[in-house]
């Protein structure tokens, strides 16, 4: 069944562009079907995915095997392949009718969500019609009054900040909440997924994912409840560095952030003012803290403001939307990312730490070239080669890298 559910503007300069890269993409899918991921219960999964030409999304589809996964890749040659989280009884019906029984729990951490602050070193806009970049500020083109597409990279920066979330992520999952049967992979631009496929999430409803969200995010946490508001702090029921869950994590990022105050970071946690104030007192009584939080030493507005800020660092910036989110879809392991054309790389998640998502993700030929006209580029890498800056160049690139930035309409194919 051929829908149109979600229409998006794709970020192509124009057809001929979009063309170039869907036969990379088939060309692709024909020589490496066999690397995509295959869910379990394959059969009772809805399957979707945007085209190329039509930018619709064609969804409510169903794959009996891993062969027929395989076909749908080759003959669709798509720019984003999706399968559902959902287990449905009948998969290939509207979602009114295909009777829900059960979805695994999901997460997805997007470094766009982050304050990583590189975005304005790298993100631009640029006009189509004109060709021209413009500042990431810009609304409109100056030369013809166009509007302006959003060119969103990612560096090295923006994915370390990732990784970081999906650290702490990983440590709520296996260490707080004990589950065992997890899933991870990079999703091709910006971030990580993650899935979790323990037995005794699938029947959660969105009430309780929320909770399981809340819970990672940090949501209602009180410094009352840990002892924190009163005069005199009891050390014996303060948070402390070995105290499981929040008690413990609350106490070793007030530690970190007290062993080297910075007013800046306090205010970016918390958004207050007397961040300023606050860094100045606890540098001043750093040595009352030593090894363990010294509760007691700073006044109750520093403390609870440092509580606030130990709680932002030590919660995983999750998109809770996804989480409790019971029919959702996501992307394909190790299928082709269409803002990138680097691959959605399943991984093991005890390999997170070395995993090198320019390296282990790329997919498309680097021993081939193309023909590109660049209109401007940040630095970048792709395995150990590095590439740019450019701006207004015309150049031949591995196929890779001229994929890439296509795909990001930071360039188009010269005439």
């Amino acid at each position: 069944m051929r829908g149109a559910e979600d229409r998006r503007v794709l970020s192509f300069l124009g057809p001929r562009e979009s063309r170039f890269v869907e036969r990379v993409f088939r060309r692709f899918y024909e020589e490496n079907y066999r690397l995509l991921y295959v869910p379990e219960r394959i059969q009772e999964r809805e399957f979707g995915y945007f085209t190329f030409g039509e930018k619709i999304m064609v969804r409510h589809l169903s794959v009996a095997s891993e062969e027929e996964l395989w076909r749908l890749a080759v003959e669709a040659a798509p720019l984003h392949l999706h399968y559902s989280a959902a287990f449905y009884r009948y998969p290939k019906a509207p979602m009114e009718e295909k009777e829900w029984m059960g979805a695994e729990l999901i997460f997805d951490i997007d470094a766009d969500h982050l304050e990583t602050g590189c975005g304005k070193s790298h993100d631009f806009k640029v006009c189509p019609a004109c060709r021209t970049p413009h500042p990431r500020d810009s609304e409109t083109c100056p030369s013809c009054g166009g509007k302006l597409m959003k060119v969103e990279w990612v560096c090295e920066l923006c994915l370390e900040a990732a990784r970081e979330e999906a650290r702490k992520l990983l440590d709520f999952l296996q260490l707080d909440l004990g589950f065992r049967r997890i899933s991870m992979a990079f999703s091709g631009n910006r971030g990580y997924h993650v899935v979790v496929k323990d037995e005794g999430v699938l029947g959660l409803g969105q009430r309780e994912r929320k909770e399981i969200a809340d819970y990672i995010l940090g949501v209602g946490l009180e410094p009352k409840a840990m002892g924190l508001t009163a005069r005199s702090v009891d050390p014996e029921t303060a948070p402390d560095l070995n105290d499981p869950g929040w008690r413990g994590r609350i106490a070793r990022a007030a530690l970190q952030l007290a062993s080297q105050p910075s007013a800046e970071q306090l205010h970016r946690l918390t958004g207050d003012p007397r961040a300023w104030r606050c860094a100045e007192e606890v540098e001043a009584l750093a040595e009352a803290w030593g090894e363990k939080p010294g509760w007691n030493a700073l006044s109750l507005g520093c403390r609870l403001l440092l509580f606030k800020a130990a709680a932002r660092l030590s919660s995983s910036h999750i998109d809770s939307v996804v989480t409790t989110d019971t029919h959702r879809l996501l992307r394909l392991g190790n299928s082709l990312n269409g803002k990138t054309g680097m691959l959605a790389k399943v991984f093991d998640p005890g390999a997170l730490d070395d995993f090198d998502p320019f390296t282990e993700a790329l997919a498309l030929p680097m021993d081939q070239e193309a023909e590109i006209h660049v209109i401007s580029s940040p630095k970048f890498r792709l395995g150990d080669q590095e590439y740019g800056p450019y701006r207004n160049q015309r150049l031949r690139l591995p196929l890779a890298a001229a994929t890439l930035l296509l795909c990001k309409g930071a360039a188009f194919l010269p005439s």
